[in-house]
């Protein structure tokens, strides 16, 4: 389950239209692939089939359009992997574990200093870490004999 909404995009018959409803108007995107450069590319039309963007690229964690233009839809739409895996958007893994996801994900969630306070993380540096051994992300040092960790002594004052 993922935290955003997303925006789903078959990518067997390029290319593909979706239908964007944002309040009362409809806009078009258009999709399409280009194999040389394994990229992914869109067009964006009003209402009326009127061109507002066209043959943009589709580049992970940017916006497709990040300008303040009335024309264009309100809703921010960004290709990101939630799992943090990827970082870039290719055949092998748009609409598999790279989407276009709308930003619309609660600030409490997004922002650690609104975000509800963890008793084992005191300093709540992060939103993965439990600190309580389940994480694959640690924030605290382990005690295992890594020749080239500081000693645990190391910020005492003597």
């Amino acid at each position: 389950m993922s935290l955003r909404d997303k925006l789903i995009v078959d990518t067997s018959d390029m290319p593909n239209y979706v239908v964007l409803p944002i309040g009362a108007e409809n806009f078009t995107i258009e999709f399409f692939y280009r194999e040389r450069y394994d990229n992914f590319y869109f067009n964006l039309y009003d209402s009326d089939d009127n061109p507002l963007i066209t043959g943009e690229k589709i580049v992970y964690g940017v916006p497709l359009w990040n300008i303040n233009d009335a024309n264009l839809p309100s809703e921010r739409i960004v290709p990101l992997d939630e799992a943090g895996v990827e970082n870039t958007v290719s055949i092998d893994n748009f609409q598999i574990s790279v989407f276009l996801y709308f930003d619309d994900l609660d600030p409490s969630i997004e922002d650690p200093s609104t975000a509800d306070v963890d008793e084992n993380d005191t300093d709540n540096s992060d939103l993965l870490d439990d600190d309580n051994g389940s994480s694959l992300i640690e924030d605290e040092p382990s005690d295992d004999d890594n020749e080239y960790a500081l000693p645990s002594d190391w910020g005492d004052e003597q």
